[in-house]
């Protein structure tokens, strides 16, 4: 349904003359148990199954439990992960952005769409049952989800009329007016997101990320950790152990080897760390692949 290319970006596919498309995650499935960052130009919404979790966005923690949602804008970076021990299962609608402006210099794009895509108070918004107006986005999004997984004849029709209720009705309920904010602060923490990728096998400092933004070391951690809620060298440990994830069922290539090409100049520190992440070992999460 969907893959995160090395950008961290997540394509999904869709067809592209009805660009909205809804899935299902489930994280016990995901290599580490949870959803790494990730952004895509679509706009969001989604709904939560079973099990708590914690979705991170903007350097703020979210704890979402059964039946609470959220609504996440175009291009910003986020993050879900388990808030129990308990099974987390969720859906998520993606929308093209094409989808809600009508067509290029619409009124529905000058007026409701481009004011909000940039609004700093519109990148996140959480959804819970209790307050009476995000119930009736929750209930939209169900039936919406429900339509786009039976496709009843005309649910192309009905599934845009939800969509269209769903944003306006957030949109009336945005308590602050439409600003365009800057966004070079997301554009500069992408860039050192797309270093750490490009770079995540050799060693790393922060003064040649701050060479390579042109930012200095503190304000590049600064943004960083606004951004993603974390900072730079532990997102660059988790990139790198989801790396060795990828390389552990290659029986060729030996745990101390693997660490090598993940960027870990000891294999000690590298188990370690992969136990405190995954649970097991690097060689037990071989072996239990490859009995799975």
């Amino acid at each position: 349904m969907f893959f995160v290319d090395n950008n961290q970006k997540a394509n999904f596919v869709m067809d592209y003359a009805f660009p909205l498309v809804v899935h299902e995650t489930r994280l016990k499935e995901k290599p580490m148990g949870f959803n790494n960052w990730h952004w895509h130009e679509e706009v969001q919404f989604t709904c939560v199954l079973e099990g708590s979790m914690i979705t991170t966005a903007q350097g703020t923690d979210y704890i979402l439990r059964p039946g609470d949602g959220f609504f996440i804008n175009s291009n910003l970076s986020h993050m879900t992960r388990p808030a129990s021990p308990d099974s987390v299962r969720y859906l998520s609608l993606n929308v093209k952005p094409s989808l809600l402006t009508l067509f290029h210099g619409s009124v529905v794009e000058q007026k409701y769409f481009l004011p909000y895509v940039n609004n700093k108070y519109f990148q996140f918004v959480p959804l819970a049952p209790e307050s009476p107006w995000q119930e009736q986005v929750l209930g939209d999004m169900r039936l919406l989800f429900g339509l786009l997984q039976t496709k009843p004849f005309g649910y192309e029709l009905d599934s845009y009329s939800y969509l269209l209720h769903i944003w306006r009705s957030l949109l009336e309920h945005l308590d602050t007016k439409p600003e365009h904010v800057p966004v070079l602060e997301r554009r500069e923490a992408h860039e050192i997101i797309s270093y750490l990728q490009e770079h995540y096998a050799e060693r790393v400092t922060l003064q040649q990320i701050s060479e390579h933004v042109h930012l200095n070391e503190g304000l590049c951690c600064k943004l960083f950790r606004s951004a993603y809620g974390c900072s730079i060298f532990t997102y660059l440990l988790n990139y790198r152990l989801e790396k060795s994830i990828l390389l552990l069922p290659d029986r060729s290539l030996s745990v101390s080897r693997i660490a090598e090409l993940c960027g870990f100049n000891s294999t000690s520190y590298f188990i370690k760390k992969f136990r405190e992440k995954v649970g097991v070992s690097p060689l037990n999460y071989r072996n239990r692949s490859a009995g799975a």
